[in-house]
């Protein structure tokens, strides 16, 4: 074997190796720490009643027991700012990880005067066919509200409102929040997530 030949081996071997050690090292390393933040004691909200089209009355474990992760994000249809852009970023992170089935989006309304269970799904739908809209009486969307620690106030011309996004897990515990600053985030999380275990 001429000293060249030998020279071309050695150089080939050793970026097959360096590409070896490359791809075990990221094969190995740990997933990214997720950015949104974690509850540390994850509550559950399965047993939360709300009213689906038709007034059909459902709970959250209804669309957690069957995903891996729920997305819930309350907000109400009149909404001119926050609400669609919110819905909007959701919707595109959906269809970026290709509308994975492990994956469902609930909106459910704070303003159930207007937003009725029709209206709050037809809203939802216009973002992606997918998602859910959900409405419920006062007391069931105060309650609602308060187990996700969404604040809200109907001052006449506009609902005031939390605009965090929630995830929850398939035992329908609420397990992750995201304000507006992080949803760019939500993409790469999710990946995360979904490709887990542990959810």
């Amino acid at each position: 074997m001429n000293a060249t030949l030998r020279t071309v081996l050695i150089v080939a071997g050793l970026a097959l190796a360096g590409f070896a050690a490359y791809t075990a090292g990221r094969l190995l390393a740990p997933p990214p720490e997720p950015v949104g933040t974690a509850l540390s004691d994850p509550i559950d909200v399965s047993g939360l009643q709300l009213q689906a089209v038709g007034n059909r009355e459902v709970t959250l474990g209804d669309y957690s027991n069957s995903n891996k992760v729920t997305a819930v994000f309350f907000g109400y249809t009149r909404c001119p700012d926050v609400c669609p852009l919110t819905m909007a970023r959701i919707a595109d992170t959906y269809r970026t990880l290709g509308e994975p089935d492990g994956l469902s989006v609930v909106m459910v309304t704070v303003d159930p005067g207007f937003d009725t269970p029709e209206v709050t799904q037809e809203y939802a739908s216009v973002f992606h066919e997918d998602f859910i809209g959900l409405s419920g009486s006062n007391q069931q969307i105060a309650e609602a509200a308060a187990a996700f620690y969404v604040g809200f106030n109907d001052i006449g011309t506009e609902v005031v409102h939390t605009d965090a996004l929630m995830l929850l897990d398939s035992q329908g515990r609420f397990r992750m929040l995201y304000t507006t600053d992080r949803l760019s985030a939500l993409t790469g999380d999710l990946q995360t997530i979904l490709a887990s275990s542990d959810w």
